[in-house]
C-alpha cells in the first residue's frame, strides 16, 4: 500500500506538491515532546518540525517580500500531514513565531520558515508514548518521504 498525502483543497495537483517541495527545498526532523508532570519530564509524544526555505537564500529573511509565500507553502504542507495522519495524535500546527527565521548548521545556515507539528494523543492527555503515537510518527515520516 503507497501512503498519499492529501492535498484536496490545499494544492491542485500531485505536480504542484512536489514543485512545492523542491523549490522551498522542504525537508523535516523530529523530536521528543516533553510535559512536566509531578516534578519529572514525561515524553509523551513527538514533534515534527517543517523547514522551508527561499529561491534565493542571499535574500530571504523575515522582511523579504517573499516570505508570506513561503510561509503560506510550509503550511499547506502541514495542514495535508494533518489531514492525512490520526487525527487524535496529529496537532494543530504552528510557526515559531509569526515573521520569524530559523538558521541551522545542519541546513547550511540557510534561512527557514519553521512549522512544528505536535504529535501526541489529545484525546487522552499527558500519558506516555505509545504504539499509536510511535505509528502515527513513522507514518508522518513516510508520507514527507514519499513528497
Amino acid at each position: 500500500m503507497t501512503l498519499k498525502l492529501n492535498i484536496a483543497g490545499l494544492f491542485e495537483s500531485e505536480k504542484e506538491l512536489l514543485d512545492v517541495v523542491k523549490r522551498r527545498r522542504i525537508c523535516y526532523d523530529t523530536e521528543p515532546y516533553y510535559i512536566n508532570k509531578k516534578g519529572s519530564l514525561v515524553q509523551i509524544g513527538f514533534q515534527l518540525n517543517l523547514y522551508a526555505t527561499f529561491p534565493d537564500a542571499a535574500k530571504g529573511g523575515p522582511d523579504a517580500a517573499e516570505y508570506k509565500r513561503v510561509e503560506h507553502d510550509v503550511m499547506r504542507l502541514a495542514e495535508a500531514l494533518s489531514n492525512t495522519c490520526d487525527p487524535m495524535h496529529m496537532c494543530e500546527s504552528t510557526t515559531i513565531e509569526a515573521g520569524s527565521i530559523t538558521y541551522s548548521h545542519d541546513r547550511g545556515m540557510r534561512p527557514d520558515v519553521t512549522v512544528h507539528i505536535p504529535i501526541f494523543d489529545q484525546k487522552n492527555f499527558g500519558h506516555p508514548v505509545d504504539d499509536n503515537i510511535r505509528k502515527t510518527l513513522l507514518v508522518a515520516e513516510k508520507l514527507m518521504e514519499s513528497a
